[in-house]
């Protein structure tokens, strides 16, 4: 039964990650919930999964023209060096404050698009008036 539970739960990583939205999102948590596994492990193991599911994801973008080489370029190259330090962060620091870490970036990245919704449905309203 716990191995039918976790290829749903990548079966639904698989399918945000091919949307943009990022599997973690949807496999931290579970990981850690249903199955205890401490955050540091929950995040190496999204690491790994995200590796495989962006080269696919990245060939499948390449092929429609949707890479904007300049704006990966330019996020890259900070983003990589900041995942560096930050994963030097995480593996000396404990589980409960990685869990406090990631739950809250998860509720700023909610509330970011909760308000960005609205704003873009009085603009649609706006210009509908």
């Amino acid at each position: 039964m716990q191995v039918l539970f976790l290829i749903l739960i990548s079966c639904f990583s698989g399918v945000f990650a091919g949307m943009g939205m990022g599997g973690g999102t949807f496999l931290i948590p579970l990981l850690g919930l249903f199955f205890g596994i401490e955050q540091i492990i929950c995040q190496s193991t999204n690491v790994v999964c995200f590796i495989v599911l962006a080269i696919i994801c990245f060939v499948i973008y390449i092929k429609n023209k949707l890479i904007d080489f300049f704006a990966l370029i330019a996020i890259s190259i900070p983003a990589t060096i900041i995942a560096f330090f930050s994963s030097l962060f995480a593996i000396k620091t404990s589980s409960s404050v990685l869990r406090i870490c990631f739950a809250g970036f998860i509720i700023l990245v909610g509330i970011f698009y909760f308000i960005k919704t609205i704003i873009a449905m009085r603009k649609k309203t706006k210009v509908n008036s």
